[in-house]
């Protein structure tokens, strides 16, 4: 028989141990040192903590949305279904699937998650942004920002992955961020993903709800 650790508690406590030795990390966590331990869990790579963007503000937005009932707003169903939806008061909204969203990217020839970004106007202020896919969605979510045609979220959670306008994406959040006063969390390059979104949003709602690595 092969012998390993079977209890899910132990396992998690020991995975959390070598991520805080390996950044050497001392208890008690900052918010930041949370989010970041939280988002190497469901990665499995502790290479991102050197990658990862906190505004200044950014954990303090969020919470405060949260407390307040925001809406979340998902660029795709990966990123929605990451969600610990139990622990929300609201469901996420993920319109990329809309017939209504699908019709108008066809006719428009524009990605669905832009013209899903579109269609979060209604939705948009004080929100919580999370965009783990779609680096489309990311521009064109700053684009409507930068012209004044949606209203400002509390905090986005930018990180589409990919080689394709994802690291541009990324890059153009966090140098604007301040300009456009939104907090924001990012990671630089390629690296991202649904996983890493909805982590980050997950560790937001377990501060919330006062629970601690």
């Amino acid at each position: 028989m092969i012998k390993y650790e079977r209890d899910p508690k132990l396992i998690r406590k020991t995975s959390i141990a070598a991520i805080r030795d390996t950044l050497n990390l001392n208890s008690p966590d900052s918010p930041e040192q949370q989010l970041l331990i939280h988002m190497i869990l469901a990665y499995g790579d502790e290479a991102i903590a050197s990658d990862t963007l906190i505004s200044e503000s950014a954990i303090k937005s969020g919470l405060c949305a949260l407390k307040k009932n925001a809406n979340i707003l998902c660029d795709s169903k990966m990123v929605a279904e990451g969600l610990k939806q139990s622990d929300l008061k609201k469901e996420p909204i993920c319109l990329t699937d809309k017939p209504s969203v699908i019709s108008q990217a066809k006719s428009k020839k524009l990605t669905r998650a832009m013209v899903a970004v579109e269609n979060w106007k209604r939705f948009a202020e004080g929100s919580i942004v999370l965009i783990g896919n779609e680096a489309t969605a990311l521009l064109r979510l700053m684009e409507l920002i930068e012209t004044g045609d949606i209203d400002k979220p509390a905090l986005i959670i930018g990180m589409p992955q990919g080689y394709f306008g994802a690291t541009e994406a990324k890059q153009y959040l966090w140098e604007n961020h301040q300009q456009f006063d939104i907090p924001c969390i990012t990671i630089q390059g390629t690296t991202g993903g649904s996983t890493l979104t909805a982590a980050a949003m997950n560790n937001l709602i377990q501060l919330d709800k006062g629970i601690f690595l």
